[in-house]
């Protein structure tokens, strides 16, 4: 017997949807049986200002590798957390773009594989930029997102990212050059945002049909105008259009099939506010963490870009290092005498970054779970704060993507100094977008990293 991924149980009026049964698969348990595949997701989840390498780097490469001290929150007994044979490590691979402007460089590099365009600097910013091409995690929303209800998400944990050096370092999701997605710093913003629609619609709201219908009407006068506009006025006119097509798709969308990993949470009231001046990190990361668990489970959204804390960020790691200078994590890493607390920050950042994996671990999906059928780039904007480095770059790939990843996790080496784009080639190849090539210039990749592709 087969049964359809959409069967629901029936009577008196109610409905009730099953969760993913063996019966809605197909013989291997990578598809539904009538011939869907398990979704894959995306996720870039980025901290600010590197790490210590000679803290990060494993000695041993291949399957054999060990976690060193600032990826030992990847196995956490106390926690219940074991989440090393879904990593692989990548080390010695270089940025091969310029390193013009610091973090700027690291930034684009690691999430479009493309040179930043410089920009006038203002209110006393050193650097000011903007992406120089559309960011990876757009790349595989408008492949692997492009019919769900949201085409991605954009989370920051820390509120304290920088906004005067343009959106280079203000943002980590870009459409274009010009096109930047600011992201949701509030948990309990997204919370309504992505659950308000669990109830279904009236069939016969007539405000349904106006909004379907509201592009089509307009149809002809858009036509007229853009046969009138240079080259740039009709990129930022199709970019309107389309921001409102996406608005149109989330309105209109179905709610989400309940299952057994799909269920409406508890109203999430967390907001993101300081307590005596600290930020709530691990509270703020948790209920988000949460809910990206869930918006997958329910399909509501396969690309995620998650921010943790920005490049040359305000951020502070208060309570971590009894003692050291109370000062925010950019300007400790540029401090030789406070490389302890620097590490201490790092710790507790992959402490974080380990909740966010075994959420996703943790959340059945037919046989396996939803890291079984995700890719994980989890990076920063420099390879060490301290000198403002970009080669032998700090990459970690999470989750196996359906099979196309490396699993168990390895550490691969790269000799002479790979280009970083290489990994980013690799895991959007991993997710399914069909793409041959990405980045420009110099930091252009054809080249998979073949070592972490199963």
């Amino acid at each position: 017997m087969k049964l359809s991924r959409r069967t629901l149980l029936r009577g008196a009026g109610a409905a009730i949807a099953l969760p993913t049964l063996d019966a809605m698969l197909n013989s291997h348990g990578t598809a539904y049986a009538q011939g869907m595949e398990l979704p894959k997701r995306f996720v870039v989840w980025f901290f600010g200002n590197g790490v210590l390498r000679s803290r990060w780097n494993p000695s041993a490469t291949g399957g054999n590798w060990q976690l060193t001290e600032q990826l030992a929150p990847l196995v956490d007994a106390a926690r219940g957390i074991d989440l090393k044979s879904y990593v692989n490590v990548v080390t010695g691979y270089n940025v091969k773009t310029p390193n013009a402007r610091g973090h700027h460089n690291g930034v684009a590099a690691m999430l479009s594989g493309a040179p930043f365009i410089p920009l006038n600097p203002t209110n006393g910013a050193p650097y000011a930029s903007k992406f120089g091409l559309k960011s990876i995690d757009q790349i595989a929303a408008d492949t692997i997102g492009a019919t769900n209800t949201f085409k991605s998400l954009q989370i920051a944990v820390s509120k304290r990212y920088t906004t005067g050096e343009g959106p280079t370092l203000q943002y980590l999701s870009h459409r274009g050059p010009d096109s930047p997605m600011p992201q949701e710093t509030n948990p309990a913003a997204l919370f309504t945002r992505l659950f308000q629609g669990f109830m279904p619609k009236d069939p016969t709201d007539p405000r349904d049909r106006l909004r379907a219908n509201v592009l089509d009407a307009v149809r002809d006068d858009t036509n007229r105008l853009n046969a009138k506009l240079g080259a740039a006025d009709k990129a930022r006119l199709d970019q309107h259009l389309t921001s409102i097509s996406e608005l149109r798709q989330q309105i209109l969308a179905l709610p989400p099939v309940v299952t057994s990993s799909c269920v409406l949470p508890p109203a999430i009231t967390q907001r993101n506010q300081d307590v005596s001046g600290v930020e709530p990190y691990e509270a703020v990361n948790k209920a988000f963490s949460d809910m990206i668990a869930l918006a997958f489970a329910c399909d509501l959204t396969r690309v995620v870009t998650y921010q943790f804390s920005g490049s040359v960020g305000g951020h502070c790691f208060k309570d971590l290092s009894p003692g050291a200078p109370r000062d925010n994590e950019h300007s400790l890493t540029h401090d030789a005498n406070a490389q302890g607390a620097v590490n201490d920050g790092i710790k507790f950042t992959m402490r974080n970054f380990a909740y966010t994996l075994d959420r996703l671990h943790k959340a059945v999906e037919g046989p396996g779970n939803l890291l079984d059928r995700s890719a994980v780039l989890c990076t920063s904007d420099v390879a060490e704060g301290l000198d403002h480095s970009i080669n032998d770059y700090p990459v970690l790939v999470a989750g196996r993507a359906g099979g196309a990843l490396k699993y168990p996790g390895i550490h691969e080496r790269g000799t002479g100094g790979p280009n970083t784009s290489n990994v980013l080639l690799s895991l959007l190849q991993a997710v399914g977008t069909g793409v041959t090539s990405v980045g420009a210039g110099a930091g252009t990749s054809t080249t998979r990293c073949a070592a972490i592709m199963a």
